[in-house]
């Protein structure tokens, strides 16, 4: 009577642990939390004088000044802001202006100009050294910092086909 009571208790538990259609049901897996977000790392951290060449990747935030040494016609960059994915900055020099940079673009800026480019895919757009131009690129952005990468060739005028002709204009002689 026990063994046969032991057998009825033991096909009960077989059946309770199969789902409809003969599977057997899955263990229950613990949950992972989510990874929290990874700040970006910026290679020269907040060593601004790595710049003076043209060439870093730093950690800014707002108020950062960055002297550039003329790379891209600017003396200096002044972060004024570090808002969602991006930042908001002045450059004073040759030509001074403002703009705002997020991540996934590139802003180029020569001492008569400059343009930007940003990704449709997800992957910003890559930098290379060119002479005259300086290259800004926001790595990441993590609360009220960014990291910015600037890459820039050889200080100077920008390539030729970058310089607005200037039309000229003769006064007639009375």
């Amino acid at each position: 009577m026990v063994v046969r009571t032991l057998g009825v208790l033991l096909g009960v538990l077989a059946l309770a642990a199969c789902q409809p259609g003969g599977e057997q049901a899955p263990a229950a897996q613990p949950s992972a939390a989510p990874a929290p977000p990874v700040a970006p790392v910026a290679a020269d951290g907040r060593d601004y004088a790595a710049c003076a060449d043209g060439n870093c990747e730093v950690q800014v935030s707002a108020g950062t000044r960055i002297a550039l040494g003329g790379h891209g016609g600017a003396d200096t960059l002044a972060v004024d802001a570090v808002e969602g994915r991006g930042i908001k900055y002045q450059r004073q020099g040759k030509r001074s202006g403002s703009g705002s940079l997020s991540t996934g673009c590139v802003a180029r800026i020569w001492s008569t100009g400059g343009g930007s480019a940003c990704s449709t895919t997800g992957e910003p757009p890559a930098i290379y050294p060119e002479d005259g131009i300086l290259a800004m690129q926001v790595v990441g952005v993590d609360g009220g910092t960014a990291v910015l990468r600037l890459v820039a060739g050889k200080a100077g005028p920008p390539p030729t086909s970058l310089v607005i002709p200037m039309p000229s204009f003769t006064v007639p002689t009375p």
